[in-house]
């Protein structure tokens, strides 16, 4: 398990050289992804595009702020508020402009596609597109909103997890590898280190930053949500099929199926 909290991280420059925020995960946390959380002025005007020195899949869930977004050289704009996700494969450039209301937070992913095998894919998907249909599944402790799932066509998902408050939920993906940013609630998770001791850690969050958890061992853990509704930004690699819900595992964690 790797924990981070934005609050404590230094701000840099990302891969895409066009953004700038903190890095909640890096390579040597887990191999096929790397997590960010990117902060953009308002009245300004970026490239969504893959890093500087390598072709990536590249994802962006809006946690705050309001733009507009466009493929580069297109004309159809979308809206992009609080809980869209725009994800774009490696050789597909989109800008963003953010308003003059404000300052955007952009919750950003790379997966390095080496082989450049995701071609010309593009999604933009808000929440209520999402919500009340089979891509919402309620898991025991809360709902998954799936925004990325097999059939996009992406080599992994992105999840608005809402948990319930006052639920306690043992969780292991021995099939997945998942990441858990938390932008709202608080919760506190609990797990066994390498010797074997139980640690725990809970999170930081406000209206300006967050904690990410990362199960880059497929750590079996469980997740303690405190007073109130705790939501979160989940990946999952691989990407799920879309209609997995939780199941036992001989430990007693509840995961996902290969």
């Amino acid at each position: 398990m790797k924990v981070s909290h934005s609050a404590d991280l230094p701000l840099i420059t990302l891969p895409n050289s066009a953004l700038t925020g903190v890095q909640l995960t890096n390579d040597k946390d887990y191999a096929k992804f790397t997590s960010y959380e990117a902060r953009i002025p308002a009245e300004t005007t970026v490239a969504l595009r893959s890093p500087d020195s390598e072709q990536s899949v590249h994802i962006y869930y809006c946690i705050s702020g309001k733009g507009k977004c466009v493929e580069a050289g297109g004309q159809n704009q979308r809206e992009i508020c609080p809980d869209t996700v725009v994800a774009l494969s490696s050789n597909v450039t989109y800008e963003l402009t953010v308003s003059a209301e404000g300052g955007m937070r952009l919750f950003v992913v790379y997966y390095p596609d080496t082989q450049v095998a995701y071609r010309s894919l593009a999604v933009v998907r808000s929440l209520s597109e999402v919500i009340g249909t089979d891509r919402d599944i309620e898991w025991g402790g809360g709902h998954s909103r799936r925004y990325l799932i097999k059939q996009d066509g992406f080599p992994l998902g992105i999840h608005n997890t809402w948990a319930y408050p006052k639920t306690s939920s043992r969780l292991g993906y021995m099939n997945h590898i998942e990441g858990a940013y938390y932008i709202a609630g608080k919760v506190t998770y609990q797990w066994q280190d390498t010797s074997g001791e139980w640690v725990h850690a809970t999170t930081k969050t406000d209206g300006e930053n967050g904690t990410n958890y990362l199960m880059n061992i497929h750590d079996c853990h469980v997740v303690k949500v405190h007073d109130e509704d705790a939501f979160c930004i989940c990946i999952f690699d691989p990407v799920l099929t879309g209609d997995e819900n939780h199941r036992q595992t001989e430990g007693g964690y509840s995961g996902y199926k290969s």
